[in-house]
């Protein structure tokens, strides 16, 4: 017999079970298997979201014009405050910073009075008040740059703060954008001498800036002229002033998904735990459509409007306010009329519709959850006082990772944007 015929004879058929070859394949089926079931988890599998710190903490700034509502609402709520700002001083030249002449002296010791007990941190918002350009020249000479340095640092420690706030808008909207460039790394050179004479001093420098949208230079990169990410090097927090979306017609305050595209252009140049989101408890209420002749001294206007007036607003007008799930705030119109003498001292009459748009509690827990859950240092009210009770509580939930929050008082509303109610009350300005 062949002997290659007789040692094949001998060998098991390839396709029988205890094969090797079977085996291997065996093998190599159960890895790709195995290879595919992890590839799936990893695909579909969302780790728990966990903040890389502490919850937000809370800012406020505390106008000058209700020092008392904003001392009630900070006192009842210190231990979620990083600092608060008494928002009442301004500068109109380089060796000037002076309080409002509206202000108590003894609101800023109440305020520290609290603070201290809880370890808060009681800051003074600076607004620019210079004139157009005044501002832009004088951080242009190092000379004036280093006098406005000193007196900023001078008034901080006589006036026993713990820091500042710069509320400088004056080069950002009335200098015109065709400044911006000279400006912007003027305005980061001040930064730059101010935070390393306050840090000497123990002190801390905050900027509370408009939003940019990119880190370009373009007309579409928002308010550039203020470097974030050089600022985001120097000061201690950058607010993001991310309000007034709509001013000059009827629209929401903050609109979410544009805070949120804010938010991202900031993160993008700046450590998120240097960041502050500016929240606004305000609103507005605006003039839609006039018909008929209004007196001389009713001519419609512009409204403001806290959070806690625009609500009793709607129930003096037996209106349901729309909570608005897209700008995640709340609306509603209304009509009233408005009778009285033109100019000639003749009697005329007016119906005017008009929209009211204002952030509530259930606005505030929206951004405070995103504050939140985007690892932000934290949020800042504007104003503090003006926010409806509830805030606080809506507050406390973000900060507890509590998903849809919404005020126990909201019912389904059955009202849409357009309802209206006819009135012949008269409207005063409310803040």
């Amino acid at each position: 017999m062949d002997a290659s015929v007789g040692a094949g004879a001998d060998e098991p058929d390839a396709a029988q079970p205890g094969h090797p070859l079977t085996r291997l394949i065996a093998l190599a089926v159960g890895a790709l298997l195995l290879l595919g079931a992890v590839i799936g988890f990893a695909l579909t599998y969302h780790a728990p979201w966990k903040r890389s710190g502490p919850p937000i903490t809370v800012a406020g700034w505390a106008p000058y014009w209700q020092m008392d509502s904003a001392l009630a609402s900070f006192s009842a709520n210190t231990s979620v405050f990083s600092d608060v700002s008494m928002f009442a001083y301004s500068t109109t030249a380089a060796d000037s910073v002076t309080a409002y002449p509206g202000l108590d002296p003894n609101a800023p010791l109440l305020f520290k009075r609290d603070a201290r007990a809880k370890s808060v941190r009681v800051i003074a918002s600076i607004i620019d008040a210079t004139k157009p350009r005044e501002m832009a020249a004088i951080l242009a000479d190092p000379s004036t740059r280093a006098t406005h340095v000193r007196t900023i640092v001078q008034f901080a420690v006589d006036s026993g703060y713990d820091g500042v706030d710069l509320d400088y808008e004056n080069f950002a909207f009335n200098d015109g954008r065709g400044t911006w460039s000279a400006t912007r790394p003027n305005w980061v050179a001040f930064l730059t001498d101010l935070a390393a004479a306050l840090h000497a001093q123990s002190k801390t420098l905050t900027v509370s800036v408009p939003p940019i949208y990119d880190t370009g230079q373009t007309d579409l990169s928002g308010y550039w002229v203020y470097d974030y990410s050089a600022m985001g090097q120097v000061v201690d927090h950058i607010r993001i002033m991310a309000y007034d979306f709509s001013t000059a017609e009827a629209g929401p305050i903050a609109p979410l998904d544009w805070v949120k595209t804010l938010v991202k252009a900031a993160k993008s140049a700046v450590p998120a735990g240097k960041l502050v989101l500016g929240v606004p408890v305000y609103g507005y209420d605006w003039p839609v459509t006039t018909a008929g002749i209004c007196p001389g001294d009713k001519s419609p206007r512009r409204k403001n409007l806290s959070g806690k007036s625009a609500a009793v607003l709607a129930t003096a007008k037996g209106v349901v306010p729309t909570w608005d799930p897209l700008r995640a705030e709340r609306t509603f119109s209304y009509v009233e009329q408005l009778a009285g003498n033109d100019a000639a001292g003749r009697s005329v009459v007016c119906t005017v519709h008009r929209t009211v748009w204002y952030a509530d509690s259930q606005a505030v827990y929206e951004r405070a959850w995103l504050a939140e859950r985007q690892d932000l240092s934290g949020i800042s009210l504007w104003s503090l006082g003006s926010e409806d009770a509830l805030s606080w509580t809506a507050i406390d939930s973000a900060r507890a990772h509590v998903r849809g929050w919404i005020p126990e008082s909201a019912s389904p509303s059955t009202a849409s944007p357009g309802t209206t109610v006819s009135t012949s009350t008269t409207l005063s300005t409310q803040k």
